[in-house]
């Protein structure tokens, strides 16, 4: 049988399949053969282009709760030419959100590609709000801000959703690399009636949320573990079954 060079994740699976079964016919240990498979799914999927790094930012508080998925792969964009602000277009991929404010509920949900311009598309924000700095509040704060614009929301205004963070939090003390961890509450504000420069508007929630940021696996990896899964099952599988006592005839 000849195979198509390219074989799908599915295809892949049922080769390897096949290859384990003959290989177990010749008794093949179960070592070798989680070395098969960690060999296949290294040297097959590694020539594949590199994944996202991709983070679930989720958050939960009185009035507020919701997630964001973000790229760390995204380039920053420097709008002012500094290193204390840094707009990453288009890192979000995925988000949904909800905000009980003075004006009602807030209520926001997506996901990338909708948009044909890339800053029309949902992003993250890293600002290092310290004293001189453009946008300085007063507070000496890390900042990691998730942003709606006003193209996804058929609107005048965007959403700002900003996560003030203790000054010191980012490590890299700038805004030159997204962060990825973080402490497990922060103080959340939404403002629904962004404008920025002409108006950032008041924020219609201000409290304070509890904070879970965790890694999405990449398919790459996620195929690795089927694979071996799937080996180790057929192995034990055989295992048993050889090892029933066969009944004298």
């Amino acid at each position: 049988m000849q195979y198509q060079q390219r074989l799908s994740a599915n295809n892949l699976f049922v080769v390897f399949v096949e290859i384990t079964e003959m290989a177990l016919l010749k008794k093949l240990s179960m070592a070798a053969a989680t070395s098969v498979a960690a060999f296949l799914s290294l040297g097959t999927l590694g020539s594949n282009p590199a994944q996202a790094a991709l983070f679930k930012y989720s958050f939960e508080g009185e009035g507020a709760s919701g997630y964001f998925i973000y790229d760390t792969d995204t380039v920053g964009y420097q709008p002012l030419n500094t290193d204390y602000l840094r707009d990453y277009d288009g890192s979000v991929t995925e988000y949904s959100v909800t905000f009980q404010g003075d004006t009602g509920e807030i209520t926001e949900t997506g996901k990338r590609g909708t948009q044909s311009q890339i800053s029309d598309e949902a992003r993250t924000v890293v600002f290092i709000s310290r004293p001189g700095n453009i946008g300085y509040d007063g507070n000496n704060e890390d900042d990691f801000i998730f942003y709606i614009p006003k193209a996804l929301r058929d609107g005048q205004y965007g959403l700002s959703v900003r996560f003030s963070y203790p000054e010191g939090t980012f490590p890299s003390g700038d805004a030159n690399t997204q962060p990825t961890s973080f402490p497990s509450t922060v103080r959340a504000r939404a403002y629904p009636y962004w404008d920025f420069p002409n108006s950032t508007g008041d924020a219609a929630f201000d409290g304070t949320v509890s904070v879970r940021v965790e890694k999405i696996p990449e398919p790459a990896s996620s195929l690795a573990f089927l694979v071996v899964g799937g080996a180790l099952f057929i192995l034990y599988r055989r295992q048993r079954k050889s090892a029933v006592p066969q009944e004298n005839s």
